[in-house]
């Protein structure tokens, strides 16, 4: 009697569930309604769709709004980006001139495969009605598209693991089509199977070879199947659910799976964690857009064969204002070790500044072919300098005071690509889509090291929703006492990476060997080098030839000399990307751990244009001096903090005298952020 009132439960709570769907759906329509309103206000204006100001505006609204309620900042941060996303591309189909409402679109594969949902997306984006041709080859859609029988050919040109096409731009090059527009998708490689069987059961993976070649790591792990190459994954997954064979398993995308009736065995298992498609849409005709539209334009030239042809080039788009984003070069047919170059740049054909550009281009170069113009959609991400505010240094000297001011000290032999001399200019380092440098002050906040998976995920958690912008936590830790934990080694990694992932935040974490840091890079957002290591030189050079941000901590009683200089060992193998911290020094002094240099920090903005950041919980090793150092740190000019933080700090395996408590923490934000207002 109990299971049936249970059931009955159950069911009554689904079906408010289902209400509550549908008010969202609704909610979702009327947000698209006044979309529209908003559009066709626009519509009588000169002014751009896009007004980034208002976009970051509004994420930072529904991200806090959804803080307040319990709900995940992230989550909210990321539906609302793609509900502005959609709104911008409806906005702009319904100022295109002479937009089809309805489109046949060839595209490469079978129904369910990741070019037909990405040609779906493109025209339900469009607001277009669509009827969907598949073909065999990318030739076949280029074919069908010039012999009239479909209005465009939808062809995936780039992905964001394995490059570009190819076979796409030998069609762009060849054939009198035009780019008229571009879309976006996320691939998402799933493993299924007819039934839940142990992965070690499995005799053979089918699936398209690139798809094989992005999920090569999972594979390999699987050491007893055979990989199996198909024309498509939608054909991969049709063969496992016709053979009925639990030995056999498919990779493709989650739509695909459902459509073929098979059982999910496990998701995500590509490579990469986001592998994203671009796809173009060719027409037999360009068309023209609105000057209010955010537009790509494409070419293909060929310089002439001059010193610096190429620069000259690239430099008329500089010097017009318009931004670059895609260079490819390929060989030119019948040409051997002559090359042609694929460019596109931010711009819309009907501003004047981009016509008086390619004029102009057309002068420097051989060849000059207009691919097309067309709404951007492919775009890197805006950065954002933190909430908290710039890092504005000390306030300058009184006038009086200025002349007796000594002179910059002279060039050091030790470090010259560290010295400000070399760059005028402040470097800010990029980490996704936050900066750290510059404009910002950042927070790096979490345990001294990650002991278990509740713990760095309520620290994550926590963390993020009261204002820092990285999770750190220490998986190899360096101890004074071989007794004492020595971290959790890969396994501390992967739930480090895990609780930011899911927090939205980036993450760094210690590196103390050479053989450590590619395998750490593979997955940490930056990498740190701590103060035991600051001289340890193979280690520095080995982060100087990864593509990872490095924090550099000062070493224990090291001057600001030699810590530049090991900053050098790291931009001298190409790794620009490093950030100093100071973490305090040995000293005399018994009342604290170290003794907190927060005049190094005044020092280092004169001599050098690396962000410097500040770690007072090691500076001091008392939590209660941490966030009185930390506004200091703030005041005297500082690009950010390295904060440790445990939920339980009494009960930590590592530093818990100098760990803040979750509330001690954000009463520090808090403090940091009057500061600013202050």
């Amino acid at each position: 009697m109990g299971k049936d009132n249970g059931s009955a439960e159950l069911q009554e709570l689904r079906q408010r569930l289902d209400q509550v769907d549908e008010e969202i759906v609704k909610l979702i329509a009327r947000r698209q309604e006044t979309v529209g309103l908003i559009g066709k206000e626009k519509a009588g204006r000169t002014q751009g769709l896009r007004d980034r100001e208002r976009e970051r505006a509004v994420l930072a609204r529904v991200e806090s709004m959804a803080q307040s309620l319990g709900v995940s900042g992230p989550l909210a941060r990321k539906i609302f980006s793609e509900l502005i996303t959609h709104s911008l591309s409806r906005q702009a189909a319904s100022l295109a001139t002479g937009a089809a409402r309805t489109l046949s679109i060839a595209y490469q594969g079978s129904p369910t495969t990741y070019n037909h949902l990405a040609a779906q997306k493109y025209a339900s984006e469009r607001g277009a009605t669509a009827r969907f041709v598949p073909v065999p080859s990318i030739l076949d859609a280029a074919d069908q598209l010039a012999a009239g029988t479909v209005d465009l050919a939808f062809l995936p040109i780039e992905n964001t693991a394995a490059g570009s096409s190819n076979e796409v731009y030998a069609v762009l090059r060849e054939h009198d089509l035009h780019i008229v527009g571009e879309e976006t998708y996320k691939v998402e490689h799933c493993l299924a199977g007819v039934d839940d069987v142990p992965l070690t059961a499995l005799h053979q993976v089918l699936s398209h070879p690139l798809a094989l070649e992005q999920c090569s790591a999972f594979l390999h792990g699987l050491s007893q199947a055979r990989a199996v190459p198909c024309v498509d994954t939608a054909e991969a997954l049709r063969l496992v659910a016709e053979a009925k064979d639990p030995t056999w398993a498919a990779i493709g995308s989650p739509e695909a799976v459902e459509a073929h009736g098979l059982t999910l065995l496990r998701r995500a298992v590509g490579d990469h964690e986001e592998i994203l498609m671009r796809y173009v849409a060719l027409a037999r005709a360009p068309e023209s857009f609105d000057a209010r539209i955010p537009c790509k334009t494409s070419l293909i030239i060929t310089t002439r064969h001059e010193q610096g042809a190429l620069l000259r080039c690239l430099q008329l788009l500089a010097d017009h204002g318009l931004s670059l984003t895609k260079l490819e070069s390929r060989p030119r047919p019948n040409r051997p070790w002559e090359y042609m170059f694929f460019v596109d740049f931010e711009g819309n054909i009907a501003d004047p500044k981009v016509v008086d550009a390619m004029d102009l281009l057309r002068g420097e170069t051989n060849f000059f072919k207009v691919l097309g113009c067309y709404p951007a959609k492919a775009t890197p991400s805006v950065p954002q300098a933190s909430s908290l505010g710039a890092a504005t240094g000390p306030p300058p000297l009184p006038t009086e005071a200025v002349a007796a001011r000594p002179a910059a000290p002279p060039k050091s032999k030790h470090y010259k690509l560290a010295d400000r001399a070399s760059r005028s200019e402040d470097t800010v380092v990029r980490v996704g889509d936050l900066l750290i440098g510059g404009a910002g002050f950042t927070v790096m906040a979490g345990p001294c090291a990650v002991e278990s998976a509740d713990q760095i995920q309520r620290t994550a958690v926590y963390v993020r929703e009261h204002g820092a912008h990285v999770l750190r936590g220490g998986v190899f830790k360096p101890r004074t006492s071989p007794y004492a934990f020595q971290g959790l080694g890969y396994d501390g990694l992967d739930l480090l990476v895990a609780a930011g992932r899911s927090a939205g935040l980036p993450v760094i974490t210690e590196v103390m060997s050479p053989e450590q840091v590619r395998p750490v890079a593979e997955k940490a957002d930056i990498l740190q080098i701590g103060a035991r290591n600051m001289q340890n030189f193979p280690l520095l050079k080995e982060v100087g030839k990864v593509e990872r941000p490095v924090l550099l901590k000062r070493g224990l009683s090291s001057t600001i000399e030699e810590w530049l200089a090991a900053a050098e060992y790291i931009l001298a193998q190409g790794n620009s990307q490093v950030i100093l911290c100071e973490r305090g020094i040995r000293t005399f002094e018994s009342a604290t751990r170290n003794t907190l240099d927060l005049s190094a920090v005044v020092v280092l903005r004169e001599r050098t244009h690396l962000p410097v950041i500040v770690d007072p919980s090691h500076g001091t090793g008392k939590r209660n001096y941490v966030a009185p150092m930390a506004w200091a740190a703030r005041a005297c000019g500082a690009h950010g903090l390295l904060i440790e933080v445990h939920p339980e700090p009494d009960k930590a395996l590592s530093d818990g005298d100098q760990s803040l408590t979750l509330p001690e923490f954000a009463s520090l934000m808090d403090g940091l952020r009057r500061l600013r207002t202050g």
